[in-house]
């Protein structure tokens, strides 16, 4: 039983990832029509300090599973929750002080783009799942 609800976990897990690695583009591209080229590189690295943040998070949390196990879950979702925010904060803190020019809005808004997809990753995983 342990197994099959690791494998649903991580399913979903490598489900988001992707998910989001698909709206760095879509941020992307949406920037671009509705601005410029500033703007564009701006979203996309507001959606990659979000990606790589989630990507660890999702590595640290998934190493370990199971029952006996639970103990080292808890503290590795612990830590990976940590260097999720220390990546976020570290990437906007190095993207703002070093990228020139700069748009802030459309940094935040790739940013908030593809954490938005946290929220529909489980609805499209659930929906793959009835099909298959």
């Amino acid at each position: 039983m342990s197994q099959t609800s690791r494998m649903i976990d991580r399913r979903l897990a490598k489900a988001l990832v992707f998910l989001q690695a698909c709206m760095i583009p879509v941020a992307a591209l949406l920037a671009w029509a509705m601005k410029d080229t500033t703007a564009a590189l701006s979203a996309v690295l507001g959606a990659l300090v979000c990606w790589l943040a989630h990507c660890y998070f999702a590595w640290q949390s998934f190493r370990t599973a199971g029952a006996r196990a639970s103990k080292q879950v808890m503290l590795n979702m612990y830590r990976g929750m940590l260097g999720k925010f220390a990546i976020v904060i570290v990437g906007f803190i190095l993207i703002l002080s070093n990228v020139k020019p700069l748009s802030p809005v459309a940094l935040f808004c790739g940013f908030i783009l593809v954490q938005a997809m946290s929220w529909v990753a489980p609805f499209w995983v659930a929906r793959l799942q009835k099909r298959g």
